[in-house]
This record gives structure tokens, sequence and C-alpha cells, in this order.
């Protein structure tokens, strides 16, 4: 019989047991949005096979007209915009857009939109993007604008679209139809933990 040394190295993962080597066994757990395939008995060599599912959501393509009422700087949920709940924990890439319309009469000066994300009801500073702006009496304007960025999200959060306006003469509105959309999307990216490169 073969007499087999065993390396001192605290690195090394086999033992000798009673009956001979004993190698560890090992687990593979995969996080929320990765698989892994183990392979088959007996292959050689053995490949394992890491997947990864990427969760999505967004809006559908939405038609409407929501008038902003607030007094300047007074967030308002735009309500036409579904709610949308993170279905998994991680980093999400948000991304929206927004259509931004101002009517000024003769009396009025200037007049903006600005929209924003909320997420649980509160604003994710650092998401408001500036729609539209007026700043000639009797005159209006529309545009469209938005912002992408990343955010950390625990799985059942929700993400809404929120805005206000700026100019209380004349009207404010975000809207939505044929000739510019209002949309919200959210991309799952990495799992809980993952950090900027």
């Amino acid at each position: 019989m073969n007499h087999v040394t065993l390396s001192p190295d605290p690195c090394n993962a086999l033992t000798q047991g009673p009956a001979g080597l004993l190698a560890p066994r090992v687990d593979i757990v995969a996080e929320p949005g990765l698989s892994v395939t183990a392979p088959d008995a007996g292959d050689c060599p053995q490949t394992w096979s890491v997947g990864v599912d990427a969760s999505w959501a967004q809006t559908a393509t939405l038609a409407f007209s929501h008038e902003l009422t607030g007094s300047d700087r007074a967030w308002e949920r735009v309500s036409e915009v579904p709610t949308l709940t993170i279905p998994r924990a991680g980093v999400w890439e948000v991304d929206y857009n927004a259509r931004g319309a101002v009517g000024l009469p003769t009396t009025a000066s200037a007049g903006y939109v600005t929209a924003g994300i909320y997420k649980n009801g509160a604003l994710i500073v650092g998401t408001e993007s500036l729609l539209v702006g007026s700043t000639g009496t009797g005159t209006g304007g529309q545009a469209t604008g938005g912002l992408a960025f990343l955010h950390p999200f625990n799985a059942g959060d929700t993400v809404e679209l929120w805005a206000y306006r700026i100019g209380q003469a004349g009207t404010a509105f975000v809207v939505s139809n044929v000739d510019g959309r209002t949309r919200l999307m959210l991309h799952w990216l990495g799992p809980v933990g993952d950090t900027p490169a």
C-alpha cells in the first residue's frame, strides 16, 4: 500500500481519516438573480455553469395629462404613472423620462416643471430633472427630460414618479401621449453588497 503524506500547509483542505483521505464537501449557494448548474456525475472536467437572471420592470405605454396644482417646489405624485414594486433586493438601474408642459398668461414671467423619483414615499436625492421652463410672458413650452442612475433597493420597495411646479400663474403639467411619452423603467444589475468598480 502506498503511503500518502499530507502537506501541513494550513490551506490544505485534505485531512487523513481512519479509512483514508477526506476531501471537503463543497456546497454552492446562488444569491437571488444567480443560478448554478452542477456537472453530471462522472463528467471530466467537472464544469459548473453560473447564470444571471437580470430582472426588470417598467410602466406600460401611458397616455395622460396630470396638472400640477401645488405651491412652488411642492412635490406631488404623478398618479397616472403606476407605482413599481422592487421584486428582488440589490443594485438597480433606474431610468425615467417625463414630458413637462407649461403655459404662461401675459401676467406671468416664468414657469417650470421638475420631476424626481421617490422610494417608499421619500425623494431619492439626486434624481431631480428640470423638464421644461419658459420665461416669456404669454408663451408656453413642452419638453422631455429625465435621468438614469444606479440605486440599491430592498425587495418590496416602491418606486414612483413625482413632480413639482415653479410659478403659480399659468398652467403646469406632466403629460404622456403620441407626441412624447412619460415612462419609468428599472433593471436589476447585481446582488446585495455589490459595489462600484
